[in-house]
């Protein structure tokens, strides 16, 4: 068996030593298991089951493939800043709209036609490491799945986790920055996601990507041959216009290529989720779905789990969640909820811990802005002292109240809310969990929500 974790290791294993801080102590651990084979960078070993490799993260993908080499037919790649997962989620919307079998793999872990599958303990990772995605690819391919969508994480990008994976198409939603504690700089997380389409995707396979992004165009058209495009300027192939948004609903007109659709409605909030719509659509139209399938399928189209989600109406306030944790995501988040406000926009946030530093005072700065009232609590600190992430966040945000406990914080922005009133509560969306140190504790903003509300 291939293997990537040095304590999993049985006798006769082959191992592969991913670059790590550690990785000379990995190694002798997997020798002294009985590893038949190691494959590192490493050059400080002279046994002879040790082999020494350029790139041990692709010969740790080439050998993943080997041992699981099934998978199914059509996969799809996501990447992006912000929108990754909820346009894996609509991709796969659209297969089941057509009756097609079909997964999604990505943040909120393994779905199959909509129904999660937790049978395979699969990391909670974005993007599982080379292993893992090839044992999910390989165990859809021989469960009769035809169509995967998955999201493409930077990092994996970086790690090379896709390079062994065979791509029919790959979506690039936007680009922002996000990931400086492990990328360290803007221009080398862009980099990352490049590789999508300059080392994975085939030359004669769609690279699905917004014309209205200059640099994010002209760097894609510069590695990648076969483009279709989506967004709201005529040159995009996929072109939204006249658009009208109201709080639950978006209207707008579609011209696809050349045939044009009026009065199209889909029940999602933010014109942000209108832009993960036009991707959608202009993959499904690369892929040779009909379009008068396509149009049928949009109104159908429903929103993620904690995505811009709408979950209560209390003393005349519209509450929502939404998952944004990165600047430009929170940007977009506030100002679009902004539009839909009459009386106050009341934010309880908080910023993750072991995370890119840079973006906590930027949102604050944000949120100060926006916002009409700001409270600020704990997100998931992690190992740092949530204390001076709240410092962080409030050093540009002055209107800032600083309340820790995040149902208290919940508590008391629905205690201020009165009709008229948005409360956005961003930053976990989804998350069932708080994460303190070693320590997670329960914590779904959803549930916190309701309960309060009933």
């Amino acid at each position: 068996m291939i293997c990537t974790d040095s304590r999993l290791i049985k006798a006769g294993d082959v191992f592969v030593a991913v670059p790590c801080a550690n990785s000379a102590s990995h190694i002798q651990q997997a020798l002294q298991l009985g590893a038949s084979l190691v494959f590192t960078e490493e050059k400080l070993f002279s046994d002879s089951r040790v082999v020494i490799v350029n790139d041990a993260f692709l010969v740790a993908s080439h050998l993943s493939r080997i041992a699981y080499p099934s998978q199914p037919e059509n996969a799809v790649a996501v990447t992006g800043t912000n929108g990754k997962s909820s346009v894996a989620h609509f991709v796969s919307q659209i297969w089941q709209h057509c009756g097609t079998k079909s997964a999604n793999l990505g943040t909120l872990g393994l779905f199959v036609n909509g129904n999660k599958i937790n049978s395979l303990n699969i990391p909670n990772l974005t993007t599982p490491d080379a292993l893992n995605l090839h044992k999910v690819l390989n165990w859809l391919g021989t469960n009769g799945v035809n169509c995967v969508v998955f999201e493409a994480s930077s990092a994996a990008l970086d790690q090379k986790r896709l390079h062994s994976v065979s791509l029919s198409s790959a979506i690039f939603t936007n680009f922002a920055s996000d990931h400086l504690d492990y990328h360290k700089t803007r221009e080398a997380y862009f980099e990352a996601k490049l590789k999508l389409f300059s080392e994975v995707l085939p030359q004669n396979q769609f690279a699905v990507i917004p014309s209205d992004e200059a640099y994010l165009y002209k760097k894609v058209k510069s590695v990648h041959t076969k483009i279709i495009t989506y967004g709201y300027n005529q040159q995009s192939v996929v072109q939204a216009y006249d658009v009208n948004a109201t709080i639950n609903k978006i209207k707008f007109n579609l011209r696809i290529d050349k045939i044009v659709f009026e009065n199209i409605e889909v029940n999602l909030c933010g014109i942000f989720q209108l832009t993960n719509v036009l991707a959608v659509v202009a993959w499904a139209y690369s892929t040779k779905i009909p379009v008068e399938t396509i149009i049928k399928a949009i109104p159908s189209l429903t929103p993620l789990n904690g995505r811009m989600e709408h979950i209560a109406i209390y003393n005349g306030a519209d509450i929502f969640i939404d998952y944004a944790h990165t600047a430009d995501g929170f940007k977009n988040a506030l100002l679009e909820l902004k539009r839909y406000t009459t009386n106050k926009l009341i934010c309880v946030f908080g910023c993750g811990g072991n995370r890119d530093v840079s973006k906590r005072s930027e949102m604050g700065k944000i949120a100060n802005k926006v916002a009409d009232v700001v409270i600020v609590t704990d997100d998931n600190p992690r190992d740092e002292d949530p204390a001076l992430i709240r410092r962080a966040i409030l050093f540009l945000c002055p209107k800032g109240i600083e309340i820790a406990d995040r149902q208290k914080a919940i508590e008391t922005a629905l205690k201020m809310a009165t009709t008229g009133d948005v409360v956005a509560i961003i930053g976990k969306g989804h998350e069932t969990v708080q994460i303190y140190g070693s320590k997670k504790y329960y914590f779904n903003d959803k549930d916190t929500v309701l309960k309060l509300v009933n």
